[in-house]
């Protein structure tokens, strides 16, 4: 009986030790963690225009991304606060439901792409959240941000048949009782300076490696494929992708990590001698 209460008192300890970290941790990102740009400019402002989102010219997703942003309600600070939280709640979960080491962990959050993406605050995690439910139900939340891993939807399809898309049939159709034709009232940012995508000379490549997916029933290899296969993607949004790649492709990881550094480092001294940072 002392061992067990023992034990007790160490988990006490333990528990009351990460509480006490999370909680200064917070406080010290709400006061000291700036207002993400994309947070600021987009998303904090959905809760408020609810019925048409679209009015906002830098919104993009389908409209039921409102049902996903209770925290764009909170006043744009707290909100930025949960949104962090949840991207980087999301990366931690995927990365181990992909069977990622710390090598993976370390990879992820010291990437150009991760610190973009902290300093944008977008909702990579929405997708991200996508690939730790059921595939029925987490294609509808792969749809609110199709480029960052909609290759996926393929092998999901392939595994279940049509019986996966029935929730985002369901779900496109009330969209259409809530918020009429929005499709009609998308504005896509393709020609934008942060525009990622290797489109169109990636789509070869692009389409090889979706083949190569589906020949393999790999899902990993299938979301890979998908930033090459679409017209916009932002930096950010590969931090998804080196997220699931775990240990499976390690190598090609590595190879991406290394690659966008050597782009940052050249980029920043490109910019330096414009004179514009």
């Amino acid at each position: 009986m002392m061992q067990f209460a023992n034990v007790s008192k160490i988990n006490r300890f333990h528990l009351s030790l990460f509480l006490l970290i999370s909680g200064l941790s917070l406080v010290v990102l709400y006061t000291w963690y700036p207002i993400g740009v994309d947070w600021e400019q987009t998303f904090s402002q959905v809760g408020a225009h609810w019925r048409n989102p679209y009015v906002l010219p830098t919104f993009t997703s389908p409209p039921w991304i409102v049902a996903l942003l209770p925290h764009s309600w909170l006043p744009p600070r707290m909100g930025n606060l949960v949104n962090i939280c949840l991207n980087v709640a999301a990366l931690l979960a995927v990365i181990r439901r992909y069977g990622g080491r710390w090598q993976n962990y370390a990879l992820v959050f010291t990437s150009p792409a991760f610190l973009h993406l902290a300093g944008t605050n977008n909702v990579d995690w929405i997708p991200l959240v996508a690939l730790l439910l059921p595939p029925a139900w987490g294609l509808p939340l792969l749809l609110v941000k199709p480029q960052s891993m909609g290759g996926i939807a393929l092998i999901w399809l392939k595994r279940h048949r049509l019986k996966v898309l029935l929730p985002s049939v369901i779900i496109l159709a009330a969209s259409f009782i809530v918020w009429g034709p929005w499709f009609l009232r998308l504005q896509p940012q393709i020609h934008v300076w942060w525009n990622f995508s290797p489109w169109p000379w990636g789509i070869p490549l692009g389409l090889y490696m979706l083949y190569r997916a589906y020949q393999s029933d790999d899902e990993v290899l299938a979301a890979a494929a998908t930033p090459f296969l679409t017209p916009y993607i932002a930096l950010y949004s590969i931090t998804a992708i080196l997220a699931i790649l775990g240990d499976k492709y390690r190598r090609e990881a590595i190879c991406i990590y290394v690659g966008f550094w050597a782009y940052a480092v050249v980029e920043s001294h490109r910019l330096s001698l414009l004179g514009l940072l």
